[in-house]
């Protein structure tokens, strides 16, 4: 039986709804541990990005990753980049069931584009952000290949990629 449930994968894959919706079928708590950074800042993570750089953001998302996955029965989402460090990928692992969100470029600049605050998003500023995303999936794929379940939701709701990670978990468990 794995200790959480932690999904992984770029943003705009889903990760937050289907992590309050799977959190909710398994009755476990939702640990967002990107929520957890801006409760922490003070600010939200594209100010923080702004003001401290990369490396600041990466050590703090590195302890609030390590933090999240040492606690059980959680649903854990993490961070489109989270993965890929090998220190948080070794947390995220350890005894965990590992579900990546996928879903194609197309879909996921949709969506990062209808979200709420898109301008904050700091992959969504500057020249070529389209192009900066590809070259950031293709980078991050190897991390998210190691995943235990690939879930594909460009074309699933909410409710059916939460039926398709109960359906991978022991009976034990849901």
């Amino acid at each position: 039986m794995p200790n959480n449930v932690v999904l992984i994968g770029f943003s705009g894959t889903g990760k937050s709804a289907v992590g309050r919706a799977l959190a909710a079928r398994l009755g476990w708590p939702l640990v967002d541990t990107d929520a957890r950074l801006v409760e922490r800042f003070g600010c939200s993570i594209g100010d923080y990005f702004r003001a401290k750089g990369e490396p600041a953001f990466r050590a703090a998302e590195a302890e609030e990753v390590a933090r999240a996955c040492a606690e059980e029965r959680r649903v854990i989402s993490v961070g489109g980049g989270a993965p890929v460090p090998p220190q948080n990928w070794a947390a995220i692992a350890d005894g965990n069931l590992v579900v990546r969100l996928a879903a194609s470029l197309d879909t996921i600049w949709r969506r990062l584009n209808e979200m709420p605050g898109a301008e904050e998003r700091p992959m969504l500023s500057g020249d070529n952000p389209r192009g900066r995303m590809a070259k950031l999936l293709a980078e991050r794929e190897p991390a998210y290949a190691r995943a235990g379940l690939t879930v594909a939701t460009d074309e699933l709701s909410v409710e059916q990629v939460v039926d398709r990670i109960v359906a991978a978990l022991p009976v034990s468990v849901s």
